[in-house]
């Protein structure tokens, strides 16, 4: 922990804001580098003769500026390269590293099906598609989307479907079309870290909540309304990403009653909920008045046809049209004829289906090899408890010592939310079983051994 001792005489305004100002300067400088840890709230303030109160409303400034980041019971410390969110990057294996680290479709012979497909668009409409279109999508297409979703149990309507770039573009979307900038945002104390980002980039205060073996917390999330008032909260009812928490039936009616009783809208992000042989019905077909739900064919299709679909509340409808003009002004009409011909020449769900029955398979070997850990049928990962003495980036280093790459739950803390030690195991990622199987083993050995001694400790 860093013993700095601002100078707040050079600058003007309230306290806080002066604080905040000293920060932003020193790192600017150089005095505080990245990664420094600040003072505590207590120490800080009576170095400088002023209220507790007054540095954790600067702490709190400063980290929606991007300048700091903090979390229950490591601190707070300069933002810098070592960021969670800067290293959630594309991660390719070889002979020796296996990774573990990301969510992507199990690797499959996708270009078969999709050869014969782009042969149709090019003896068609070519130069139609090449063109731009409205920022929706043609009608057309999206009467085809809701059919089908209808046939997944997804209840929708032509009019208020948009296409998107897949469910991180989605994500997007959903902030700028609500407003939802520099506003508190709801979410799971553990989320994706994706949404994470996208939060961060538009200065929203993230309030991670507390979570059970079914995810998101009633009681919590009641309680959070009273106190707070959040614009959106976004959750993941169906393989929440990264526990695989599925909500039932009764707790997503109770997050719902909650949602009308406080006037909040939900961002129901789906991407995962047609992984499941069996699925309950979308938070989406309980309040459609109230919840954005998104969806995409990236995880469950293929990852490089990005084409992810958005169904807004009615009274969003001009929001959501306006965001898309801004952000990309629509997707290629070339990608979502595309993504309608595979969905309706009957293609998508056999590649649903074939990843299913891979992820059953690694489901089992790590049943097998690492017992403690928690998957549940269709789910892309598993997440990891740690017994103790084991910390999560502890054992996230340790495992890439072994070339094996783990997500630690760092990754996921929502704003000040205390992480619980854990990692998340992606399955689907690694090319073959044989290569699940022997990283799941790896960590196993981990396991049976003590954590490294860490010297600076």
């Amino acid at each position: 922990m860093t013993i700095w001792t601002p100078d707040l005489t050079p600058f003007e305004g309230p306290l806080y804001l002066k604080l905040v100002k000293a920060i932003e300067q020193a790192i600017s400088t150089g005095i505080l580098s990245p990664e420094t840890r600040l003072p505590t709230h207590r120490a800080l303030a009576d170095k400088l003769g002023v209220t507790v109160g007054t540095v954790t409303r600067a702490y709190t400034e400063a980290e929606r500026r991007g300048l700091l980041a903090a979390r229950v019971g490591h601190g707070t410390w300069v933002r810098g390269a070592a960021d969670p969110a800067n290293e959630w990057v594309i991660r390719n294996e070889d002979s020796q590293r296996i990774e573990l680290w990301q969510n992507l479709p199990v690797q499959l012979d996708r270009g078969a099906i999709i050869r014969p497909l782009l042969t149709d668009l090019a003896q068609g409409d070519l130069n139609g598609l090449l063109g731009y279109d409205k920022e929706a999508g043609r009608p057309a297409q999206r009467q085809l989307f809701v059919d089908w979703l209808a046939e997944q149990g997804i209840t929708a309507s032509e009019d208020r479907l948009l296409f998107s770039h897949g469910a991180q573009h989605g994500i997007m979307l959903a902030l700028l079309a609500t407003g939802c900038v520099g506003e508190t945002l709801f979410c799971e104390g553990l989320s994706y870290p994706g949404m994470l980002g996208n939060a961060r980039q538009l200065k929203n205060q993230v309030v991670g909540l507390a979570m059970d073996e079914e995810g998101l917390l009633p009681e919590a999330l009641d309680a959070a309304c009273r106190t707070r008032r959040a614009k959106l909260l976004y959750l993941t009812p169906t393989l929440q990403n990264p526990t695989t928490a599925t909500m039932s039936l009764a707790r997503r009616d109770a997050i719902v009653a909650i949602a009308r009783r406080h006037d909040l809208l939900i961002v129901e992000d789906d991407v995962n909920g047609l992984l499941p042989e069996s699925a309950l019905p979308p938070l989406v077909n309980l309040a459609p008045e109230r919840v954005i739900y998104l969806g995409s064919l990236a995880k469950i299709a293929c990852g490089g046809l990005r084409v992810g679909f958005v169904l807004s509340p009615p009274a969003l409808r001009n929001g959501f049209a306006q965001a898309m003009r801004l952000s990309s002004w629509m997707v290629s009409p070339l990608l979502i004829e595309l993504a309608c011909k595979l969905v309706s020449q009957r293609q998508i769900m056999p590649l649903i289906e074939h990843q299913r029955k891979i992820l059953a398979r690694r489901g089992e070997l790590l049943r097998h090899l690492l017992p403690g850990a928690r998957w549940q049928p269709g789910s892309m990962h598993a997440w990891l408890p740690l017994p103790e003495p084991w910390r999560s980036q502890e054992f996230a280093e340790a495992a890439n010592a072994l070339d094996v790459g783990v997500a630690s739950g760092e990754h996921f803390a929502a704003g000040q939310f205390a992480a619980p030690q854990g990692v998340r195991l992606s399955l689907s990622q690694p090319a073959t079983d044989a290569r699940v199987a022997e990283g799941l083993e790896r960590l196993a050995g981990l396991l049976r051994g003590t954590p490294p001694t860490n010297p600076l400790l």
